[in-house]
């Protein structure tokens, strides 16, 4: 089962003239594990395994890293996710067809930088991280986010493309490289965009690189 949904999701991803989207149904293969360091694991339906390189990333899954460990993962239409230690992230939903598609998560802690891959350059799309702060909407974009300044709730700097940052407060647009925002109250609005300081950029992305400690 899981072979088919591969073959089938790959056919659609490749093979132009598919115009509705085919939703993954739970336990779908929808990624692999690319680079891992450290221990990480995936829940799905009461269920953990422990996760190694090469590993498959199922609809649903829901993701954790333990302390200094950094996950890797490739999706099936090539974005990219990389998660700090001590994260908490689930696959909520991926479909795609020929002319759309969408990717939900949800980020419930720790740090990740997410690189948008087929679905995100589509003309219909949606991809998005949901957060008890904050959501990250996608535009085919490179992308940081976590906690890096004291007393914030979510901080979020783009790397390249653009991105929106929701909360109940309000919304702001990050369109140029290496503008940040952050949300330091439940509820409340995004601060307005700003460069962010390479020291602080270096801080950020240190938080999911594979060489840093």
């Amino acid at each position: 089962m899981r072979r088919f949904w591969l073959v089938v999701l790959l056919g659609m991803i490749l093979a132009p003239g598919w115009a509705a989207a085919l939703t993954m149904p739970p336990g779908a293969p929808v990624g692999a594990v690319t680079r891992i360091r450290g221990e990480a694991s995936a829940e799905l339906a009461g269920s953990t395994r422990m996760l190694a390189q090469d590993a498959a990333i199922e609809m649903g899954d829901r993701l954790k890293t333990g302390p200094g460990a950094r996950l890797e993962v490739r999706f099936l239409d090539g974005t990219t996710l990389t998660l700090g230690e001590k994260a908490d992230f689930t696959i909520d939903e991926l479909s795609v067809g020929d002319a759309k598609g969408t990717e939900l998560f949800t980020r419930v802690s720790g740090a990740i930088r997410l690189l948008g891959g087929s679905i995100a350059r589509m003309a219909d799309h949606k991809v998005e991280i949901a957060g008890n702060a904050g959501t990250i909407g996608i535009r085919g974009t490179e992308v940081w986010g976590g906690t890096i300044k004291p007393g914030s709730l979510l901080d979020v700097f783009l790397i390249e493309g653009a991105v929106e940052v929701r909360s109940p407060g309000g919304t702001v647009v990050l369109d140029k490289p290496g503008l940040g925002t952050s949300i330091t109250a439940p509820g409340g609005a995004p601060e307005t965009p700003d460069q962010w300081r390479p020291a602080l950029r270096d801080r950020a992305l240190a938080t999911v690189s594979f060489e840093a400690p």
